[in-house]
């Protein structure tokens, strides 16, 4: 074999680990990414309320789903904290407000004219801060109008 055959042939060697490298992270991905889906779904399930979303459709509010993040963020104090939080967002119904301690969730209908579901998250975490606990936004159900 020559030294241009060889060069040739640990080419076309590193070119075939390198797609194979590829195709591994590609695979891992797709499944990570897949994994993360289930999740979200698991969190808008665990709080999702069929007359919540109705109503909340009928009046022109949206829905927000939010995954519930902190030490304590199961505890009743916790709960209240989140409760009291959301509920002095204007244009929240607090009547909407669902929890889920597993996985740890929360939805909660509001009207989109007043504030952008980024806006109540801010407002809302930062009055939570001081408790370590933060919302994280995973879905938001728009009214079909």
């Amino acid at each position: 074999m020559t030294h241009l055959q060889r060069n040739r042939r640990a080419t076309v060697l590193r070119f075939i680990r390198a797609v194979c490298a590829l195709a591994a992270v590609a695979t891992l991905s797709a499944r990570s990414a897949l994994s993360c889906e289930v999740c979200v779904e698991d969190h808008v399930a665990a709080t999702y309320d069929f007359q919540v979303v109705s109503k909340a459709g009928a009046t022109g509010r949206s829905v927000l789903f939010v995954a519930l993040r902190g030490k304590d963020v199961t505890t009743p104090r916790s709960k209240e904290a989140i409760q009291k939080a959301v509920s002095a967002m204007a244009g929240v119904d607090s009547g909407s407000i669902r929890f889920s301690a597993v996985p740890p969730a929360a939805s909660f209908a509001w009207d989109p004219k007043r504030h952008g579901s980024g806006e109540i998250l801010r407002v809302v975490n930062a009055k939570l801060a001081k408790d370590d606990l933060t919302l994280v936004a995973l879905r938001v159900i728009t009214p079909n109008r």
